[in-house]
């Protein structure tokens, strides 16, 4: 059974992505790190939500235009 109140947050490896490969990160609890068991990327969850700024600020540039 769940626990309430926990969820887990799926994340895709900014190394994979670019390379525009969908691979889940995992988790380790003691380091408190995400990491992917695909390729060498390890780092925090700040990381790669920043990692996820960038890429869409310069894949997507016309939709950061304010007019």
């Amino acid at each position: 059974m769940a626990q309430r109140g926990k969820t887990m947050k799926l994340l895709l490896c900014p190394s994979c992505f670019a390379r525009e490969i969908d691979y889940l990160l995992a988790y380790d609890k003691e380091e408190d790190e995400y990491y992917c068991q695909r390729c060498c990327y390890a780092g925090t969850e700040e990381n790669v939500l920043e990692f996820y700024k960038v890429f869409r600020n310069e894949k997507y540039k016309l939709y950061n235009v304010t007019y």
